[in-house]
């Protein structure tokens, strides 16, 4: 093998396990990323001994990070999709419940990574106290196969309508929103997580 096939092989490695751990580029990150993680760490400035603790939850992240930073704590906008099955949803139905906005694809590795995790956690937390909203901006048939063949048990949805802010600002996927029962935004995971993770984002004080 010549050197040049040698290094085509390299990224193309480097570029998988990249992938694995942060999730799939939608766009171009903003030149504030950086200074969004450092407001994060800021904004959950608790005891760190706590393990319920939000910044001892992000403390303990692997292969996800905190970003939006700026939006905790704000009221997030309301909005309204159809899932796949032809049932509109706005986010204000679900004041009172936690509510998981994830932002994925079919064609994203972590995004598909995710989708038993997020299986398991739908039947272990009951639905008066969580909601699952994935949204996808595929076609309708291609999120519906993906659903069908992975058993998808949440809500799953297809739309290519533009959502509102902070929501149309995740630039890699998978990307979860987590809402609080009084509608304001507790944080943003961006990469992929698995169900303690996910658990203790949605229990931490």
């Amino acid at each position: 093998m010549n050197k040049k096939n040698i290094l085509a092989l390299t990224l193309i490695v480097c570029f998988l396990n990249f992938s694995l751990f942060t999730g799939c580029k939608k766009s171009t990150p903003a030149p504030e990323q950086q200074q969004a993680v450092s407001q994060t760490k800021q904004a959950t400035d608790t005891n760190t001994t706590n393990p319920n603790t939000l910044k001892s939850v992000i403390a303990r992240a692997e292969s996800w990070k905190p970003v939006l930073a700026e939006f905790y704590g704000k009221e997030m906008p309301d909005f309204q999709v159809t899932d796949i099955t032809g049932k509109s949803h706005s986010l204000k139905d679900y004041r009172g419940k936690t509510v998981m906005v994830v932002m994925w694809a079919t064609w994203c590795q972590p995004c598909m990574q995710e989708v038993p995790h997020l299986n398991t956690l739908r039947e272990i937390m009951p639905e008066d106290k969580l909601a699952i909203l994935a949204i996808s901006n595929e076609s309708l048939a291609t999120v519906q196969k993906a659903a069908e063949t992975q058993k998808m048990k949440y809500t799953v949805i297809a739309t290519q309508q533009a959502l509102p802010e902070p929501f149309n600002k995740a630039e890699f996927i998978p990307t979860v929103f987590y809402v609080r029962p009084d509608g304001t935004l507790k944080i943003v995971a961006q990469g992929s997580s698995v169900l303690g993770e996910m658990k203790s984002i949605i229990l931490a004080e």
